[in-house]
């Protein structure tokens, strides 16, 4: 239902964060987006000429009558909000009313409507609207034109050349806008968006069921297997911890009746990124700056992607309008989120599921329809096996890993002393042995890092008095035994036990922090490649290995396994061909 826009009374306006919202192109895409997208828009247009400062917006939203046409230039004035109690249940991305009065204010403004669902029968057709520098309608005709909205802004900051002298050039603009567009593609899939540079599609992106369909549109690197989706729900329980006191009240249909969290997660051994650029929050609906989140984004994939790369991760919460307060700054980027500890948990419990192997997050890859049919016709009379079954073991192997949650990961050979080739449901995988246990050895130290006495003590030769330093604030005992000697009273335990645990001492003393000797520790401590394994030591070490918090890469970003899987192997062998005709029959 179409709502009425209407001036806000003084002091809902004083409640409201001061500041003029448009300051260049990308800021003018962005507002008339945001109200194309509160109409319920699916398919938005924009067509910018950057040289002649123009823009135009067209949606299929619901559109306006010709009374709220004439109203909506106006000072702060919206349908969105009507007093100072909904600032407290905003589930719009507008709602200060004063983004097409600054357009008026700045520039040419002009916009042609046409309600979708009229309410009177006089009220179905369509109007155009030019607008002075007061946000005055000027001009009012009749025209032709579909259900929906079209803005049309031109001359912007033509009366102002001084701020048109200071703004960037055309080309960082249109990047700004192209960033926009992204940003909110991903909060919204289900919009068709076109962006055209003066006669040129420039971007077009098609809609998608999540975010994750979105996300290879914007990255032209990123594949959609790349990728990890999760999208969970919070419930009763988990909104108690927000101290609501009556979780019931705001299970309203006009706001959200529950919370959620949605994540795209870039997988760390397939994709990364030079700088931090593309690890973002979204809430209800719009990408803001959250330092304190993004940077729990960060921690969380902590030792997972090469030194210095950064991961690919987009976060998207659904929360209860009054944890939020949008008034922290004018373009709504920033904002104050109540109980940010808890939205910090959710992310870290989520990026750790997104990271483990499990059948939740990595589903079985069936055959083809039309391979499992052809396949399923000749198991008759050949000796075709396609159903998929569990294999019980005389040592309840599959029932272990059932029980607990490993997915069907089966050693059958070693590679060179230095892969494991393992059988999975779903194809064949490679994994190097080396830093599959440099990953268990790893997390097992970040969980218990402990150090033990040395008898007798280890002599270590030649220490400079930094090592020794560093050695001490690693709470490694040294003291002087002689001439330019030594003796290390303490060790890391994994090391203790070692023949080369001297050498081992020398390398965690020249230099780094805790975390560093974490992983000095595990990358020595773990088999070396060239070791001949048994089938069982094969098959342990993968269940361990499975078990990781990140079994994908290693603590120092390389990618563990390679996975070949049977939908490649399908089409390599040409699976597809119809029998019978593939032999000229």
């Amino acid at each position: 239902m179409q709502s009425k826009i209407q001036t806000l009374p003084k002091e809902v306006v004083n409640l409201i964060a001061a500041g003029e919202v448009i300051d260049s192109l990308a800021a003018v895409v962005r507002e008339l987006v945001e109200n194309s997208l509160d109409a319920g828009a699916t398919r938005i247009i924009i067509s910018i000429i950057s040289e002649q400062w123009r823009v135009q917006i067209s949606d299929n939203g619901m559109g306006m009558n010709l009374a709220n046409l004439k109203q909506a230039a106006n000072p702060h004035s919206t349908s969105k909000i009507t007093n100072f109690q909904d600032l407290t249940k905003i589930t719009s991305l507008g709602f200060r009313g004063e983004a097409l009065h600054s357009l008026a204010n700045l520039s040419n403004l002009e916009i042609l409507s046409r309600p979708k669902s009229p309410l009177l029968e006089n009220e179905n057709e369509g109007w155009r609207v030019v607008y002075n520098e007061q946000g005055k309608a000027v001009e009012v005709e009749r025209v032709a034109v579909a259900p929906g909205t079209i803005v049309k802004v031109s001359n912007l900051f033509g009366k102002w050349p001084v701020r048109r002298q200071g703004m960037p050039s055309s080309a960082q603009q249109m990047r700004g806008i192209q960033l926009v567009i992204q940003q909110i593609a991903l909060c919204y899939p289900d919009v068709t968006w076109q962006v055209w540079q003066g006669s040129k599609l420039w971007i077009q992106i098609s809609p998608g069921a999540t975010a994750k369909q979105m996300l290879p549109q914007i990255l032209s690197t990123v594949r959609l297997g790349d990728l990890q989706y999760i999208q969970q729900e919070i419930d009763e329980q988990e909104a108690e911890k927000l101290n609501i006191s009556n979780f019931s009240q705001y299970q309203d249909s006009q706001f959200l009746d529950r919370q959620s969290l949605e994540l795209v997660l870039g997988l760390p051994d397939r994709c990364h990124r030079r700088r931090p650029d593309w690890v973002k929050v979204a809430i209800n609906g719009r990408v803001v700056k959250v330092p304190e989140l993004e940077q729990k984004i960060i921690s969380s994939l902590a030792r997972t992607c090469p030194r210095d790369r950064y991961p690919i991760c987009f976060i998207h919460f659904q929360i209860f309008p009054h944890q939020i307060n949008w008034n922290r700054h004018p373009a709504k980027t920033e904002v104050y989120l109540h109980n940010l500890s808890f939205w910090q948990q959710q992310i870290e419990l989520a990026i750790a599921k997104a990271l483990q192997f499990s059948m939740e997050v990595m589903p079985e890859f069936p055959l083809s329809e039309r391979v499992e049919k052809i396949l399923k016709v000749s198991e008759n009379t050949g000796n075709y096996q396609t159903r998929r079954s569990i294999q019980v073991s005389p040592d309840n192997t599959a029932e272990k890993n059932q029980e607990f949650g490993l997915i069907e990961l089966k050693a059958i050979a070693q590679l060179h002393n230095t892969y494991i080739v393992a059988e999975h449901p779903s194809g064949i995988w490679l994994i190097e042995q080396h830093i599959a246990h440099e990953r268990v050895l790893y997390e097992k130290l970040c969980d218990a890092w402990e150090i033990i006495s040395l008898e007798p003590p280890i002599i270590l030769h030649n220490l400079s008095y930094g090592q020794i330093e560093q050695l001490q604030r690693l709470n490694i005992e040294v003291e002087t035994f002689g001439d330019f000697l030594w003796a290390a009273r303490s060790a890391p335990a994994i090391l203790a036990k070692r023949n080369d645990c001297a050498e081992a001492l020398i390398e965690l003393s020249n230099g780094g922090d805790l975390e560093s000797a974490k992983v000095a520790t595990s990358c020595r401590s773990a088999i070396r490649n060239g070791t001949p394994l048994s089938l069982p030591e094969m098959q342990n070490l993968l269940n361990q290995w499975q078990l990781t918090r990140n079994p994908r890469t290693c603590p120092h970003g390389r990618p563990i396994y390679l996975s070949l899987e049977e939908s490649a192997l399908a089409r390599f062998f040409r699976r597809h061909w119809v029998i019978g005709k593939s032999h000229g029959i």
